[in-house]
């Protein structure tokens, strides 16, 4: 119990960024939220969709009748459809069907008891996945997708540059596959580029 009570006030920096609890669905569209297997391309960011779960042995059978369950025993593996991976085709997958296990990650705590301190090392496994319906433009550099909806709004915090309206708005194919969400502000297109950016791509041409 104090194990338990000192991870739930453990801050979320500390935990690896593997969350409490995560809600998959098959068909569901997932995002990789850390680098699992780079030789593969499974790496933070990469998206896909969920074709299949691997139970626990020991998981109890649920009502078919059910239409949400809530696990007693992490899964074994999610198998995933990636957009894109290096991986050959693995027997009885599909292309581009990839099983990805639970992330493994180890957590240093203090406990206090009575006037001691002790050291305790807990080992979470959690799926390094979130839900792909919405994701930042970071997240989604490089990759065209067919449909979209975008955000060029004013941040709440600092300011877009022509560089995050470029990779936002590049996402889409054409003008008939994109829409804004909300109204922006049209000076911002007009903004010139960073001046010391400029400086710097003009001192390396010159070394070319």
């Amino acid at each position: 119990m104090v194990e338990q009570y000192a991870l739930a006030i453990h801050l979320q920096k500390s935990r690896k960024n593997l969350p409490d609890q995560v809600e998959f669905a098959i068909g569901a569209k997932v995002l990789v939220t850390k680098n699992i297997e780079m030789d593969l391309d499974i790496t933070n960011s990469a998206r896909g969709e969920i074709v299949d779960v691997v139970l626990d042995p020991h998981e109890p059978k649920a009502d078919a009748n059910t239409q949400l369950v809530h696990l007693k025993y992490l899964l074994l593996c999610i198998l995933v459809k990636m957009k894109r991976t290096w991986a050959e085709k693995l027997e009885g997958l599909e292309e581009n069907v990839i099983p990805i296990e639970p992330t493994s990650q180890k957590l240093y705590l203090k406990i206090w008891q009575g006037s001691k301190i002790f050291n305790q090392t807990v080992i979470r496994k959690q799926f390094s996945m979130t839900l792909a319906y919405a994701f930042t433009g970071y997240c989604s550099q490089g990759q065209t997708i067919p449909y979209v909806l975008i955000d060029i709004g004013k941040p709440p915090t600092s300011k877009l540059n022509l560089f995050n309206l470029y990779v936002t708005l590049s996402h889409s194919s054409g003008q008939k596959t994109i829409q804004l969400v909300r109204d922006f502000q049209p000076e911002a297109l007009l903004m010139g580029h960073e001046p010391k950016l400029m400086e710097e791509d003009n001192r390396l041409e010159c070394l070319c």
